[in-house]
């Protein structure tokens, strides 16, 4: 996992997920999954995660992150 270290930033993450839901939204599809991801990663992205990598929200899920 390198550490989590940068490789697809949370940043890009959450504005592709914000894309996504305006897709979504235009076509009048239902996405709650993808409407929780999006609150997740923007809360990852608040608590200066922006620039880990995408996938260091586990840490946050896990309840781990910001404890290093």
């Amino acid at each position: 996992n390198r550490g989590y270290t940068p490789g697809f930033a949370t940043a890009m993450m959450l504005k592709d997920l914000k894309l996504a839901m305006d897709a979504a939204a235009t076509a009048g599809a239902s996405t709650p999954l993808g409407a929780q991801a999006e609150a997740l990663y923007a809360l990852f992205d608040n608590l200066d995660g922006r620039d880990a990598d995408f996938s260091g929200i586990y840490k946050l899920i896990e309840g781990s992150w910001g404890r290093d």
